[in-house]
């Protein structure tokens, strides 16, 4: 058969019409034998690979003809995105290995879950998971996915059939279907019939949000940690049922660049990693330099890109005794690119999806020759894994918060998502002073295989040898979830069955009878949901803005705090039965309601006091398009329509000047650019502010906010673009040009947790457990401190770094600093926020910051009518 026959359709038309792009005709794939049954892409999608790009859909029916067609091919759905686009993995090795893979893959899982164990690998073949196009824009991986599986199914030449029988290959043909149809739309819809390679053609510049990400506008890779999307969900069960020896993930970059594999800068290593693991990828880097270079193709392998964050694709594996290997390729982000580093000067779709494939098998190639390496690799890590954790003086950690079990639950969640052993709460225990109690806090032992992930997962970490980050520093995940952690010297007293799966808290509301109203605590993480299922019931509710003592079912009495939700059944006009089952739905979510039996409260405020008033339904807008943060303005339309269902408008902020923003009870601005807005824009969110709104703003949105409260009262503020202690330019000492990097990341805070202390009288800190609060800064930028100070609802403590890397100088200016400010202009309030408050989705402990901000921003009261009042 010719060489590249898969392509020969392909390069023929576009020569025609297109010979910037245009490739000879031998361009992806070796001349072999190949089985005639097996159908090349371009016989099922009607145009060859790299010509244009590849929809979801159509790589999905290629995947499903390629498994009918050949027996080395078995394809599975293994979940839906958000917009309900399959998943799949497809599965490709010999028949021999297809008649035993469910016993090849349980002997695996053996040598995992018992390391020490003798075993015999002789006849064991190696898993390999090649993943492509995590990112939707960066498309040439999943188009390149067509050329690997359609080589890999159909070639009949000795070197395949050995790794087919070698290997189990576990395809991921498209990690992120949502970004790359949105891209693959945008790319075709402005391919011409004559590319064009200007890098301001409109084919090169996609419009905000682009193709990157997912349907609520995430980085998928940077979930496998968080695992809060179903895309990520699914490939972690995925993994954790294969455990794959190799994870070779497929990106693109700056269309500039050449082409970039591991490993990376050596001084980023997670020091949890194993050199060992190091050395195995440097024998696989030997390998893709010889396909590379074969092509001639140009490449680098030690500089920009690290192995620190155990969140992303290449990182994940490495936590677990396999090798993940990061592949970047130079992107055309179209079909065709002006680029200096590219042959001729034009970087071609057809010439980045040939890198990929090239890598591709490189990768297959080396996880061959390098069989029983890797083999002996993954059973010694897990050994030496369990011996640290019989080392370690801690025999686990007890994590949970009281007032909390669904966060608590969520928590325990994750890590039976990541195949953690997590263990009940047998009996209520205090440990430093914090009580634990069965249902709301689990135990977590050390002495599991799991034990390096539980270190990356649980400790605090603040020495870096390398201050350079090209993700976050830490990701602690008991102070993401804010709950109270402590490691335990001995585990009998505590510990019961291990958890094959978490229960979700559900509660009852008390029945009508002797009842006049109904009221539950803000600490639930639910509490907004059961909220907002009231609310969208037309039941009224009000919030206790100061605590009460309540008689309540059963002649007992009950003290609520501030925050709580009360329904008075004297305000309600809903039929008996209609608002039963309102209540019902409510507190179904896991949210405890108490039957109240008299409005005369016995100690605290009465339910018919002034500082318990009607809250409105919030009807919120986020403020979206070019020059916002697409990440930012994700977690928090994430956060506001799949967590607790709000109703959410989607608002550009073009339109700003031309909708009724009086439809709006709340507006939402994310880190971004807001200079845009211009002099209409900025008066259009005063009036509305004066009006009654409430502005919530975010990162330099915050900071942009000062000058909306400065037009309304005359008041020193910083300039949002300059730090509060920025001084007149001086001259500067000369320094080396090659430590301007260095240097410049010492002024970057790449993502570290610090602590502020809270008021927690305040309506925005209603629902909190306790006075400090970790939350997630990424960010180097601080909030002047307002005149009024009763406005500033959390401020950074002393000594505010509680993990994970920033300078002495970062943390010196930030310290008592203003995190959370709220503050009434005429009717209206405008809070400002200097940091995510829902970051990537799981930074669950600060969630509470921005729901109450929506809930109870329309009762924060200018503190200048109380001194009034006196």
């Amino acid at each position: 058969m010719r060489r590249g026959s898969i392509l020969l359709a392909m390069f023929v038309a576009v020569a025609l019409c297109a010979p910037a792009v245009a490739e000879p005709p031998s361009y992806y794939l070796p001349d072999v034998e190949r089985d005639a049954a097996i159908p090349e892409p371009d016989a099922v999608l009607g145009w060859g690979v790299g010509e244009w790009h590849v929809r979801h859909d159509q790589l999905v029916r290629y995947f499903e003809v390629l498994a009918e067609a050949s027996p080395r091919v078995h394809l599975e759905e293994i979940g839906r995105t958000h917009e309900q686009r399959p998943l799949l993995h497809a599965t490709i090795t010999s028949e021999r290995n297809h008649a035993r893979l469910d016993e090849i893959r349980q002997r695996h899982q053996a040598l995992v879950k018992n390391p020490t164990a003798a075993a015999d690998f002789a006849d064991l073949p190696v898993l390999v998971n090649l993943g492509y196009s995590v990112h939707g824009n960066e498309a040439s991986g999943a188009n390149a996915s067509l050329a690997v599986a359609y080589h890999l199914a159909s070639a009949g030449d000795e070197t395949t059939r050995r790794w087919l029988d070698d290997l189990v290959i576990i395809i991921d043909p498209c990690l992120n279907p949502d970004g790359l149809a949105r891209f693959a739309q945008w790319a075709n819809t402005h391919r011409g019939a004559v590319p064009v390679a200007d890098p301001q053609h409109r084919e090169h510049r996609e419009m905000w949000p682009n193709g990157r990400t997912n349907h609520y506008w995430f980085d998928l890779n940077r979930d496998w940690l968080p695992a809060q999307h179903p895309e990520s969900q699914a490939r972690l069960g995925a993994f954790h049922r294969w455990m794959p020896h190799v994870l070779a993930d497929f990106h693109e970059m700056g269309t500039q660049s050449t082409y970039f594999f591991q490993p990376g800068v050596p001084s980023r290593k997670n020091p949890l990693t194993p050199d060992r693991n190091v050395e195995l990828t440097h024998a696989f880097a030997e390998r893709h330099a010889e396909a590379l270079d074969e092509l001639g193709s140009l490449y680098f392998t030690q500089e920009l890109f690290d192995d620190y964050y155990y969140g992303k694709g290449s990182t994940y594996p490495d936590v677990h005794g396999a090798v993940g290997i990061l592949f970047e390729q130079a992107s055309s982000r179209g079909h065709v690119q002006d680029s200096p580093r590219a042959r001729g000067g034009r970087l071609t779709f057809p010439q980045t999806i040939l890198n990929q494939v090239a890598t591709s098998f490189s990768t297959v190639r080396a996880a061959v020759e390098l069989r029983q390496e890797l083999l002996d690799y993954r059973k010694g890590f897990f050994a030496e894994s369990l011996d640290q954790a019989r080392e370690d003086q801690r025999r686990g950690w007890i994590v949970g918060e009281a007032t909390d079990p669904e966060r608590s639950a969520r928590f325990a969640q994750l890590l039976l998502a990541h195949d953690v052993t997590v263990h009940a709460l047998s009996d209520e225990v205090t440990v430093d002073g914090v009580k634990y109690a069965p249902g709301a806090a689990y135990v977590v032992p050390t002495d599991q295989v799991q034990y390096r992930l539980l270190l990356a997962l649980f400790d605090t970490v603040s020495t870096f040898k390398d201050s350079t980050f090209y993700d976050v520093s830490t990701w602690t995940l008991p102070l993401a979830f804010d709950l109270s952690a402590a490691p335990l010297s001995d585990l009998t007293a505590v510990a019961g069955a291990a958890l094959g799966e978490v229960v979700k808290p559900s509660a009852k509301a008390p029945g009508a009878e002797g009842t006049v109203a109904w009221a539950f605590a803000w600490s639930s993480y639910h509490a907004p949901l059961a909220l907002r299922i009231l609310q969208d019931a037309d039941v009224v509710a009000q919030v206790a803005t100061k605590p009460f003592t309540a008689g309540v079912h059963g002649g007992a009495e009950h003290s609520f705090s501030a925050g709580s939700i009360v329904v008075p059944k004297g305000l309600q006009t809903l039929q008996p039965e209609v608002l039963s089952a309102a209540l019902a739905e409510a507190a179904a979510v896991g949210v405890e309601f108490h039957g109240i039996t008299s409005g005369l409260a016995r100690g605290g405020i009465d339910l018919g006091s002034p500082s318990a008033p009607v809250l409105e339904a919030p009807a919120p807008a986020i403020l979206i398009g070019p020059g916002v943060g697409t990440y930012e303005a994700g977690e928090v339309w994430h956060l506001l329509d799949r967590r607790f269902g709000i109703e959410t408008t989607l608002l550009e902020h073009s339109r700003l000047t031309r909708v009724r923003l009086d439809d709006y009870s709340h507006i939402l601005m994310v880190d971004g650019d807001w200079h845009r807005l211009g002099d209409r824009g900025e008066e259009a969110l005063r009036s509305w502010i004066r009006g009654g709104g409430v502005l919530v703003t975010m990162k330099r949105a915050a900071q942009w906010g000062e000058r909306l409260i400065a037009a309304e009262k005359p008041e020193k503020h910083a300039d949002d673009r300059k730090s509060a202690d920025d001084e007149s330019e001086e001259p500067k000492e000369r320094l080396p040009y090659g430590e301007a990097r260095q240097d410049a990341a010492v002024s970057i805070i790449g993502g570290s947790i610090f602590e502020v202390d809270l008021d927690r009288t305040h309506p925005l800190a209603f629902g909190f457990a306790r006075d400090v609060l970790p939350v997630f800064r990424n960010s180097a930028s601080i909030l002047e401190a307002p005149s009024d100070p009763y406005v500033t609802v959390a401020a950074y403590t002393p000594k505010p770094l509680l993990s994970g890397y920033a300078s002495p100088e970062n943390v010196k200016r930030i310290a008592g600093s203003p995190a959370v400010i709220a503050r009434r202009v005429q009717r209206g309030t405008v809070v400002q926020m200097i940091d995510p408050p829902s970051f990537r989705a799981f930074w669950l402990g600060t969630d509470k910051l921005l729901l109450n901000a929506l809930f109870f921003g329309g009762v924060v009261q200018p503190t200048d009518r109380f001194r009034d009042e006196h």
